[in-house]
């Protein structure tokens, strides 16, 4: 098992690590190792979830067709183009 030390915990979050670790009767190690499990589960959790409603999208959308490279090129298009606008704010 990897070994780290970490730095410059800000006090209110390490006083609240310990005041967790103590009412869990963890060490303070053990209190933060689990905290970053359930951080890491809740964002599989988060993207489990997303990928189910966009299976759930495409089933409701109909029935599946042939994909045209016309097609292809304009869901690219507008996939960058909606990228670009994130990037700049637009």
């Amino acid at each position: 098992m990897a070994e780290y030390t970490l730095k410059n915990i800000p006090e209110e979050i390490y006083q609240r690590a310990q005041s967790a670790a103590e009412r869990s009767l963890r060490s303070l190690n053990q209190e933060i190792i689990y905290r970053l499990r359930r951080s890491f589960d809740s964002e599989d959790t988060r993207l489990t979830a997303l990928h189910a409603q966009w299976v759930m999208e495409a089933m409701e959308s109909g029935p599946a067709k042939p994909l045209k490279a016309t097609d292809m090129d304009a869901a690219f298009a507008k996939g960058i183009s909606k990228a670009k606008s994130r990037k700049t704010g637009k």
